[in-house]
């Protein structure tokens, strides 16, 4: 074996016992965040391919939706319960289907029951960024699941400046 090779290896088992010696709380930290992720994520998914039977399931209970928006230089917001802002997306004559990708995402878990994720996202619609903003999403642990208590954005039209 040459020696390159075998640093390779050497490197790969020492890396491999770092993640093994961690202790259970920082494993649990790394699965629990990515479950966060992968909930508001699905959130997302639904949302945007407007499966709306699904949504429901996603909230926990008396959870709230805070919209803060940008619209010819001018600043709005609006708040809403959860079944509000169903009742609305369920009225909507003309639903959109739309994309929002996420970016630099920071998920922050406590004590595995209360989670807190903050992304930049952009909306795509017909393959066009239509607006951009910033999601902040605060979750708790329900059983097994974790269920979205807030749902808050801004939102600007358009791309985000480069």
């Amino acid at each position: 074996m040459r020696a390159s090779s075998l640093r390779v290896v050497v490197t790969a088992a020492a890396l491999a016992a770092a993640v093994l010696v961690q202790p259970p709380a920082v494993r649990a930290q790394g699965a629990d965040q990515q479950a966060v992720r992968a909930a508001v994520e699905r959130f997302l998914d639904v949302l945007g391919n407007r499966r709306l039977d699904e949504l429901p399931a996603l909230f926990a209970p008396k959870a709230t939706m805070a919209v803060v928006r940008q619209r010819d230089g001018q600043w709005s917001h609006t708040t809403s319960t959860v079944d509000e802002f169903l009742a609305n997306l369920r009225a909507q004559a003309t639903p959109t289907i739309f994309r929002e990708p996420l970016t630099s995402v920071s998920v922050h878990v406590e004590d595995g029951q209360l989670a807190f994720l903050r992304a930049d996202f952009t909306v795509v619609i017909d393959g066009q960024v239509r607006s951009h903003g910033v999601d902040y999403f605060t979750l708790v642990k329900d059983g097994s699941a974790w269920k979205l208590l807030n749902a808050s954005y801004t939102s600007k039209q358009g791309p985000p400046p480069r």
